[in-house]
Parts: C-alpha cells; sequence; structure tokens
C-alpha cells in the first residue's frame, strides 16, 4: 500500500510522536510510506523517523505564510496537497488534527483516493471561526473512515459520522526510564506547549501552596510557547524563581522522565494525553486533572494515579502533597501505573490501526 500521513509540522508534539511510531509500523509491514508536513525545507523531524518513510516538506511561499487571512492561506495549502496527491497517487491518505484534516479532505475530492482522518484534540473545546465550524460540519461527511482517540470523544460525532469512526489510543513507546532513577530527586515535572490549554497557571499556584512545606521539591515545566512571558512573570510574582523552572523542549523524547520523582498533568482540555502515559509507562506516579477527554479512560483514580477537578488549585495541591509527603505511596502507584499503561503499547495499537487502515 502507498500510504499519505499528513500533518502540520514536524515538531515535539504529540501528533508528531504517534505519526513517528505508526509510520515506522507500516514500515515495517512492507508499506510504501510518505509522510508530509507544511515545514520550510532546513526543518528536521524532532522525532526519529523510518529510514524508508519518505518526507515530503511542502514549503509555502512568502506571501502565504505571512497572510493575515486564514481562509487564503488555507485555500494555498490546499491547492498544494491536491497537487501532491495527483502527482503520488497513494492508495489511502491518513490526516491529522482538525484542520488538516478538513484540507486533505478538500485536496483528495473526487481523486479517487480514499481518505482516513485522526482527531487528535477535543473537537467540542477548540476555537474555530463560525463559518469554519459551519463549512467542516459538512466536508467532515466525506472522510472514509475517522479515529478517535477516546469512547467520549466518540460520543461527540453525530451518528453518520459515529459508524464509520474507530476508537484508538495513542501508542506507549517502551522506555528504560523506569530503571534509570537512582537517587530521589523531588522533582515534579510537567510537559506541553506553553498555552492556557495546558493549565501551567493552576500548576504554578498550586506549587506555590505547599512550596514552604516541601522545601526540597522544585518544578520543572518542559515546553515551549506563546505563554512563556505570561508564565514566567507568574514564577516571579509568587517569588519561586529558584523553585519552579521553564526548561524548553529536551534534546531527546522522553528525557523528562528521567529526573520525575511526580508527575502533573493540569490541562484544561485534552484529546488524549500522551506525555500522561509516556510518564505512566516510565513508571512515575501522576496527577492528573480529570479533562475532558482522556485522563479518565487512563487513570483508575487513587490506585494509578490521581484525578482532581480542572482548574481547582486546592484539590490539585492537597493532590501533589499526598505524594510528596509519602515516598511509598509513590512507588506502589509509580508501580501501578507502569501496569496500567501496558493497554497502550505499541503492538497492541498497531494492530487496531491496522484493522483501521485494511478492512474496508
Amino acid at each position: 500500500m502507498r500510504l499519505a500521513l499528513v500533518q502540520a509540522g514536524l515538531g515535539a508534539g504529540g501528533t508528531e510522536r504517534v505519526v513517528s511510531l505508526l509510520a515506522a509500523d507500516r514500515c515495517r509491514r512492507g508499506d510504501e510510506v510518505h509522510l508530509f508536513a507544511f515545514v520550510r525545507e532546513e526543518e528536521k523531524s524532532y522525532f526519529a523517523l523510518h529510514p524508508n518513510v519518505t518526507v515530503h516538506k511542502l514549503v509555502e511561499d512568502e506571501a502565504s505564510r505571512l497572510s493575515k487571512f486564514g481562509f487564503v492561506r488555507s485555500l494555498r495549502r490546499v491547492f498544494i496537497l491536491r497537487a501532491e496527491f495527483k502527482n503520488l497517487q497513494p492508495t489511502l491518505v491518513v490526516s491529522f488534527l482538525t484542520k488538516i484534516n478538513i484540507l486533505c479532505l478538500l485536496a483528495a475530492k473526487n481523486l479517487g483516493i480514499r481518505v482516513i482522518i485522526s482527531e487528535r484534540n477535543n473537537p467540542n473545546a477548540q476555537k474555530k471561526h463560525f463559518a469554519w465550524r459551519l463549512v467542516s460540519g459538512v466536508i467532515l461527511r466525506w472522510a472514509d473512515r475517522l479515529v478517535m482517540q477516546t469512547d467520549a470523544i466518540l460520543t461527540t460525532l453525530p451518528d453518520t459520522l459515529r459508524r464509520k469512526a474507530f476508537v484508538i489510543g495513542n501508542p506507549c513507546q517502551a522506555t528504560d526510564a523506569h530503571k534509570n532513577q537512582g537517587t530521589e530527586t523531588f522533582r515534579l515535572v510537567a510537559v506541553g506547549r506553553l498555552v492556557e490549554q495546558k493549565g501551567f497557571d493552576t500548576l504554578i499556584k498550586a506549587f506555590a501552596k505547599i512550596a514552604t512545606e516541601f522545601p526540597a521539591w522544585t518544578l520543572t515545566i518542559f515546553g515551549e510557547g506563546p505563554d512563556r512571558g505570561l508564565l514566567q512573570s507568574q514564577i516571579d510574582a509568587l517569588d519561586l524563581r529558584d523553585r519552579v523552572k521553564l526548561d524548553g523542549i529536551t534534546e531527546r523524547p522522553g528525557e523528562w522522565a528521567r529526573d520525575a520523582s511526580l508527575f502533573v498533568l493540569t490541562s484544561r482540555y485534552e484529546g488524549f494525553p500522551n506525555v500522561l502515559i509516556e510518564a505512566m509507562a516510565a513508571g512515575r506516579p501522576v496527577v492528573a486533572t480529570d479533562c475532558d477527554f482522556g485522563p479518565s479512560e487512563i487513570i483508575e483514580s487513587g490506585v494509578s494515579g490521581l484525578l482532581v477537578p480542572v482548574d481547582d488549585v486546592a484539590e490539585l495541591a492537597s493532590a501533589m502533597a499526598c505524594l510528596m509527603r509519602d515516598n511509598a505511596l509513590r512507588q506502589k502507584m509509580g508501580r501501578l501505573a507502569r501496569e496500567t499503561s501496558a493497554r497502550f503499547s505499541m503492538q497492541e495499537i498497531a494492530e487496531k490501526w491496522n484493522t483501521a487502515l485494511t478492512k474496508f
């Protein structure tokens, strides 16, 4: 099968990680795999790609890239994709993330190419222009198949789409991080793009409430994004400069897990939190917000982790403190978290994807 995988970029996000793993699995199964991304020629993939993957960097002209009119930029991207599809003639296109999904459906229209779209976020929480929502609701019906990440997200679809949808969680790549932690670090770790969705402002407030009680503990937030300045100002205002660090993106994927004593997810909404599964697979105890969607389908609260309400500073601080003061509980929950993560092994998830890609 000649398979075209389409995503927005080649960065350090959860979507890019999943696509890299899926691409490698399809190469091992003998598919001819092509990966398309809207990036500049000099950009490299953060995640290692299988050597048999052919990468197509869709470089936009300067006028298109700098255009203030989203519609114009999107239309140009449709034309770029359509030309690529005509030239490649893939057996199947698989696209990732809402806007890329729409663009691929438009680009492949009447070309006789099957398209599977994969939603990677909470469709109800994303901010979209009214016209975009109206048009996308019609265009999504053109998809031959949809892949959603959780049962809860599946329920957001109308019946006409639900009938051709699959639920496939994200794969968790094997890691040896659980073996490499020596001396206790007393380090809280959070990971994600520095944007409002991730709730890092709430995390910083919660840590500030208990920082005095736990003088040996620090908080490190890994990631980059437009809210870095706001978060740093918050850290400075709370006089936590020596205790809370914004450490950017790690040089190697998953490196952040090695020195974490406790992982915290504070998202206001999600599609499926990859980093939560990665932390659990590394044997780290976890605290997560019970946001839509994902955490409650991954964690059994009180057993394999702790769930707290979204944006509840007091509950979050209490849950973190509960684990910070009890090493035995951290060890126990970390062990159970690792066992739970086995449900999302690459082998399990790859078989589900194989069914979605081949059983029409």
